[in-house]
């Protein structure tokens, strides 16, 4: 096991040295004494599963974007069978407008 010193060195320990409760150790280059535990093992299940929030982030707009595609693509259809969905289907025409006409406004003042 290798253990590191807040001084940056580090220091290779037998698993044995260290017991489960753990205990002090000292830098044997700057003196400084800490508490150590010993590391526990990595589930290897677990190990490299580490939250990768940009991905899941990508994900769930693909999610939106296919969903909106798909009911872009049987809008006609949608609204023959569900004539009350033409509403949604104008708020979210006008909303979106609207974030266009404010992304073009902030690209204007920043000069682009």
């Amino acid at each position: 096991m290798i253990i590191s010193c807040e001084c940056g060195i580090q220091f290779e320990v037998g698993k044995n040295e260290i017991p489960k409760e753990g205990r002090n150790v000292q830098c044997g280059v700057c003196n400084k004494v800490w508490f150590q535990t010993p590391y526990e093992k990595i589930d290897k299940n677990l190990q490299g599963k580490t939250s990768h929030y940009f991905a899941n982030l990508f994900f769930l707009l693909l999610i939106i974007v296919s969903f909106v595609g798909i009911m872009e693509t049987f809008k006609d259809d949608v609204i023959y069978n569900f004539p009350e969905i033409e509403k949604y289907y104008l708020f979210i025409e006008n909303t979106s407008n609207n974030f266009l006409k404010e992304i073009k406004y902030l690209f204007s003042s920043f000069g682009i």
